[in-house]
């Protein structure tokens, strides 16, 4: 499966939900895993991103969200404040991955 290429943020990201999508995208991170790893439901994660009506958000979920993808909670929540740059290299989150593990293999120094 090709690897899906994100491009610079638009100028303006204009609401929660194309926030959210782009800051997941840009460290390759699936619907799943962020829903894993945020403690929430699957489902949740894609109507929040789809910005489904009745999808709700709550403060504490916007916070558990922006933890996750590294950004600021300001700027995921209101666009307020400037977005980190993404992380170099081929950071791929999957459902199954955890970037908290140390590397298979290899000793630590």
């Amino acid at each position: 499966m090709p690897k899906k290429r994100v491009t610079d943020p638009p100028a303006e990201l204009l609401t929660l939900p194309t926030r959210l999508k782009y800051a997941r995208e840009r460290i390759n991170m699936t619907q799943a895993a962020l829903a894993k790893r945020a403690d929430m439901d699957p489902g949740q994660v894609s109507r929040l991103e789809k910005g489904e009506r009745g999808a709700g958000i709550e403060v504490a979920i916007v916070i558990r969200l922006a933890r996750e993808l590294g950004v600021p909670v300001g700027w995921l929540a209101a666009d307020e404040g400037d977005l980190p740059e993404a992380p170099k290299g081929p950071t791929v989150f999957s459902e199954d991955s955890d970037r908290r593990r140390k590397p298979r293999g290899g000793k630590t120094t």
